[in-house]
């Protein structure tokens, strides 16, 4: 027995050699359609000629055919045999199945389709971020460019600023220049800023991770800004948790650099009460340990609203604030772009002329036994000094040699200036020193191509200390003054105490 669901997709009948009907054999496919004595090309006009050309014994098929039967198509495919007195004629419905392959080729020919458009698609992406890496480049370069050309003249300024308030001065220059130099450091943190924000988005903000000891660094930034802070109305306070481990793994100058940040925010916005850190362990894994760092005020504090867009960069709570605290609104968004890189995360709750409270999270890798060293603060050399060392000095701003010739001479130093690097090189040549400062842009020959060429120098003067004074501050860059030849970098702009530090740290 057939079952009906087969039965009714196939018909088996027979015809004679002229195309008559004979007998239905079996199926019940379109069986009102096809009568006995009927001829079987009223329907299947497709077989006229090919049942008189079939082979005897020879089976035929013919797919894909179309049936009409009661104005409705179908898709069929016919198997012929012919035996010696009749045609035996198989009638298989694919309608279904060719639906199906139509549908299955109209997919594959959307898909194909589909995959021609994305490839164009991710040609136009890949385009696209080339040009915007072009273009983040293009600015990264304009910015490093501006960088300098700012901090060349800002360091003089600053100098300048320093040198005057160390004169004897009526108070009116004092408060000058004492106002002067904020504006000086105003822009410098602005620039440093910009460069911090244009290195994050390029994605070149790389994070060192060495053992270091969280409530030291901390508390020297609290005590640095206490140092700092000359309202007396506003008090500092420093309180660590006594669970906080003494070593975990971190990046030091980039978690100063936050701390530094909210800490900054604090002072300027807070005109009387306190400001207080608090360092909190949050949780504690096997391997690593969630601190939190909390800052909080008694300043002016901020609306839900304020709040809200705090972190947004170059935001400011208030139009005046600019004018009135100085930076550009980017110290909390680079913040949360550094915390965001630590896999850590920052809020802040705040009242409305009652204070803020910033709070950072930021997890830590355990310092296993292996790597645990003492860490120490390292002590600023008491017994080193600059006295009768021998220093040479070329630079070709006069505005900065006087700078410089300004701070050494106070240190008693044997001082030799020049004001380009070929004046640099017959000196080297001829005369011995115990440290070299080379401005890294000069006529004739630059800091970069003089320090290579120590073949050429008085012997003793190969082996001494190079250091590039330079407002290319950038990582790279002072990788690639370093592998040239170079011990140290003085960034532009310096302090005076900050200058004679690092000579006293490289000189032999």
């Amino acid at each position: 027995m057939i079952p009906a669901k087969i039965e009714d997709v196939f018909l088996q009948l027979t015809t004679n050699f002229s195309g008559v009907i004979v007998n239905i054999v079996a199926g019940k496919f379109a069986k009102n359609t096809f009568q006995v004595h009927n001829s079987i090309y009223e329907f299947c006009p497709f077989l006229e000629g090919t049942l008189e050309a079939l082979e005897p014994l020879e089976p035929f098929t013919l797919e894909g055919m179309v049936l009409v039967s009661y104005e409705k198509e179908y898709n069929v495919d016919i198997e012929l045999f012919k035996s010696a007195d009749e045609i035996s004629i198989l009638i298989h419905n694919r309608t279904n199945v060719y639906k199906i392959v139509a549908q299955l080729n109209q997919n594959r020919n959307d898909i194909f389709f589909i995959k021609r458009e994305l490839a164009e698609k991710n040609e136009e992406l890949k385009r696209l971020r080339e040009i915007a890496d072009k273009a983040n480049e293009e600015k990264s370069r304009f910015l490093a460019m501006m960088s300098h050309e700012i901090r060349n003249p800002l360091n003089v300024i600053l100098g300048y600023s320093e040198m005057i308030s160390e004169e004897e001065i009526n108070e009116n220059v004092r408060k000058y220049s004492k106002l002067l130099s904020i504006s000086g450091n105003n822009l410098k943190v602005i620039v440093n800023d910009i460069l911090d924000l244009s290195r994050i988005e390029a994605g070149k903000l790389e994070l060192i991770n060495e053992p270091v000891n969280i409530k030291e660094i901390a508390k020297n930034c609290v005590e640095n800004y206490s140092y700092q802070n000359k309202n007396e109305a506003v008090e500092l306070f420093f309180n660590a948790e006594k669970n906080i481990p003494n070593s975990v793994l971190g990046d030091p100058i980039r978690i100063n650099q936050i701390l530094s940040n909210l800490l900054s925010n604090a002072i300027k916005f807070t005109q009387k009460g306190k400001i207080v850190v608090d360092v909190k362990k949050v949780s504690e894994e096997k391997d690593s340990i969630r601190i939190a760092f909390l800052i909080s005020d008694s300043g002016r504090g901020m609306t839900n609203l304020q709040a809200s867009k705090i972190f947004d960069e170059y935001q400011q709570n208030k139009k005046s604030d600019n004018r009135v605290f100085g930076g550009a609104g980017l110290g909390l968004s680079i913040v949360k772009h550094l915390l965001n890189a630590m896999n850590g995360k920052i809020t802040v709750e705040s009242k409305l002329n009652i204070g803020t409270v910033f709070i950072t999270e930021i997890p830590f890798s355990k310092v296993v036994s292996s790597e645990i060293k003492e860490l120490k603060v390292e002590e600023k050399s008491t017994n080193k000094t600059l006295e009768g060392k021998r220093i040479l000095v070329a630079d070709d701003d006069a505005l900065n040699q006087t700078i410089v010739a300004h701070i050494l001479k106070k240190e008693k130093v044997v001082l030799t200036q020049v004001k380009d690097g070929l004046e640099a090189l017959n000196v080297l040549k001829t005369r011995s020193f115990d440290l070299v400062l080379l401005d890294i842009h000069m006529p004739n020959i630059t800091g970069e191509q003089l320090v290579q060429q120590k073949n050429e120098f008085h012997k003793p003067n190969r082996e001494i200390p190079f250091l590039s004074l330079t407002a290319n501050t950038t990582k790279e860059d002072v990788e690639r003054y370093k592998k040239i030849g170079f011990v140290d970098v003085i960034s532009k702009p310096y302090t005076a105490v900050e200058f004679v530090e690092k000579i006293l740290g490289n000189i032999f």
